[in-house]
This record gives structure tokens, sequence and C-alpha cells, in this order.
């Protein structure tokens, strides 16, 4: 009984090995048809959204290139409007970094405090908004201001976020032949299983709030 007990835990640990490698590769390929610059968005929310219905509906029987590929084109273009938004702010970040050496001595403090400021923000962002595009239908500007305040609001999951990338990035770091098969899909399900629970943790609460009006 242990045996047929340790056989189907194994299996399914397979089972999501061999998922997550498909669909890493499915994002690399995706993002490279779109050249890159344009196709990274749409395909890291056809990405999310394949994740979120294996953890949040449990379904681990859709067709995953077809929902992938469905996805890719359906979200093309709005995806592309936060990529784009996001990969700007990133590059005015990287300008004002370089622009720190070059600030008087009096100022540096100052700027380097608003610079990581800034940079918490940004990340925060960067973590929420996925998960929150592929679980919410919001507005464009909606999605970045829930995403921050959102993220903030939950300081530790937030945080137990980021230590998770963390030891993902320091295995990839060790072992980077598994990077073309576990980089960003493992990274997406670290990312949309826990703000999952955020999510899940804001709805009841909310249905408090309202049973107790």
């Amino acid at each position: 009984m242990r045996t047929g007990l340790l056989d189907g835990k194994l299996y399914r640990a397979c089972e999501w090995v061999t998922r997550l490698a498909y669909v890493n590769l499915l994002w690399i390929f995706f993002t490279i048809i779109g050249l890159v610059i344009f196709g990274i968005a749409p395909a890291t929310v056809a990405l999310f959204t394949v994740i979120r219905k294996w953890i949040f509906f449990h379904d681990t029987e859709i067709p995953v290139l077809k929902t992938f590929a469905r996805t890719y084109k359906r979200e093309f273009w709005r995806a592309n409007r936060i990529g784009l938004f996001l990969l700007a702010m990133g590059y005015i970040f990287y300008v004002d970094m370089l622009y720190l050496a070059h600030v008087s001595p009096e100022w540096k403090f100052p700027f380097s405090v608003a610079l990581l400021v800034v940079f918490l923000f940004y990340t925060v962002v960067l973590l929420y908004v996925f998960p929150l595009y592929v679980h919410y239908e919001l507005r464009f500007w909606q999605y970045m201001k829930y995403a921050l305040l959102i993220g903030m609001a939950n300081p530790l999951m937030t945080f137990v976020m980021l230590i998770g990338l963390g030891i993902l990035l320091f295995v990839l770091m060790y072992i980077p032949g598994l990077i073309p098969f576990f980089s960003i899909s493992t990274m997406a399900l670290v990312v949309m299983g826990t703000a999952l629970r955020v999510f899940r943790k804001m709805e009841e609460k909310q249905e408090m709030w309202q049973q107790g009006k």
C-alpha cells in the first residue's frame, strides 16, 4: 500500500515536471515569434492563464497548446500595453540609476532612497500585475494601482513570494541546464500560487464585510 501511495505521488510529481517544462518551452517559443519585445507580455499572460487553470480550477486536463495559443492571440495587444509600459518604467529606472553616479554628494543619499522606494514599488507591481490580469477583469490603470496596493497591503505574502523566487534563482544559477525548461514556468507557479492565496483572503474578508453590513 505504501508502495502504491509512493508510486502515485511520484507519478504526479513527474506529471508536474513535464507540464512545467512544456509551458516553459511554449513561453520561449511564443516570446520569440513576437520578436521578444512584443511577445514577452502576451506569452506571460498565456503562461499565467494556464497555470491559474491548473492550480485554481484544478484543471490539469486542459489542452495546453490550444489554451496557450488562443490566449496569446486574444490578449496580444492588450497585454502589450502593460508589457511595454512596464518596460518603459524599467528603462527610466535604469537611466536614473546611471544618473546617480553624477549626482552631487549632498543629494546622493536622498536620491538613492527615492530610487530604492521606486524600485520597491516597481517590483511589487511586477509581482502582482500578471496574476491580477488573468484573475480579474479591470482597466489598464486599475491593474497597476491594485497590483501595488495589494502587494503593499500583504507584506508577508509578498515577502514569501520574493523568498520563493530567490530560492529558484539560486537553483537555476547553480544548475543552468534547468533554465530552458523550468525558469519562467516555475517562477510563474510560485507567483500565481502565492497571489491566489492573497486574492482568496481578500475575497473572504470582503464577503465577511458584506455579510456584516
